[in-house]
């Protein structure tokens, strides 16, 4: 989440999203708005814009699978239910440090070790 959130700090993609939120969800988007955790949500947004999917289509799906009254951030629920409604990563590559993505494969005694167990 401190990824998506750093990602989506951005005031031009705040903006463009914000509008999205909007138009999706004007009952609750001020809240949203609001919310510590809006950021992510926008840039969650943008991802899913960028998989090729509608996210105000996905916004209003997204809030009909389930109550948000009782959500502590609605914005962090949103992310969550965004982010597998697209099929997005829970945790972006991007995100992630260069050491902990690797295309090596395991080292031998670590896959018999698994085996034996």
């Amino acid at each position: 989440m401190s990824a998506l959130h750093q990602r989506g700090r951005s005031l031009p993609l705040q903006r463009r999203q914000a509008a999205v939120l909007r138009q999706a969800l004007p009952e609750i988007a001020e809240q949203v708005l609001a919310e510590p955790g809006w950021p992510a949500l926008a840039a969650t947004l943008a991802d899913t814009q960028a998989a090729g999917h509608n996210p105000a289509h996905l916004l209003a799906e997204a809030t009909q699978h389930r109550e948000l009254d009782s959500a502590t951030s609605v914005s962090d629920v949103l992310v969550w239910r965004l982010r597998r409604l697209a099929h997005l990563p829970a945790a972006p590559a991007a995100s992630l440090p260069r050491h902990a993505v690797t295309t090596q494969p395991a080292p031998k005694a670590a896959n018999n070790a698994s085996r034996r167990r």
